[in-house]
């Protein structure tokens, strides 16, 4: 673990209209306003998209598995923002909606909003954190603290355990799931029926 402390910055209220990209309209505005770090909280709807919804398999590192959306779909979710090469790096996540289908996760290249999306951002400042690629996972992912500090978050403690992952309770109870749920569930996520 690794952590960082601010501030909270300026806060804007952004409209994005019905055509515009999400993404680009949120990465320019956070350019122009020069915001170096922080966080969007988003809401509204998308005409099409594109999302990574988790890996392939579960590796490291991961392959990404897209999916496209497209025909008018809720959605909301958050961001985060680092400063990272090249400008600000910009992080969402997100849940979408149509019809009684849902998908979670990382949009990603496009997200064309269909009528209005809100979105809040929050800067935070004095924040030591920037994004950068990590070798192992092959991923751009928050530095957090100064690089000549030690892990700030490392167990300090010699022999503490760190909790269990929260997908290894998740593995458990999908055993309860019932028949018909678990089995829409393991075909979204192409996972072989156990």
């Amino acid at each position: 673990m690794q952590y960082t402390e601010g501030q909270l910055g300026r806060v804007f209220v952004v409209r994005i209209d019905d055509g515009e990209d999400m993404l680009v309209s949120l990465r320019q505005f956070i350019t122009d306003k020069g915001i170096q770090a922080g966080s969007v909280v988003f809401l509204g709807a998308l005409k099409e998209g594109r999302m990574v919804t988790g890996p392939e398999e579960p590796v490291i590192p991961p392959v990404p598995h897209f999916v496209m959306f497209e025909g008018g779909w809720e959605v909301f979710g958050v961001g985060t923002i680092y400063p990272g090469e090249g400008g600000p790096q910009i992080h969402y996540h997100a849940s979408v909606g149509r019809a009684g289908h849902a998908l979670t996760g990382c949009l990603r290249e496009k997200a064309v909003t269909y009528l209005i999306v809100e979105a809040v951002i929050y800067e935070i400042t004095g924040l030591s954190a920037r994004r950068g690629f990590d070798q192992k996972t092959q991923l751009n992912l928050p530095i957090l603290g100064d690089r000549d500090e030690p892990d700030r978050g490392a167990h300090e403690r010699a022999g503490e355990k760190e909790s269990p992952a929260a997908g290894d309770e998740i593995k458990e109870d999908e055993k309860e799931i019932p028949g018909g749920l678990a089995d829409i569930i393991r075909d979204l996520t192409r996972r072989p029926p156990v």
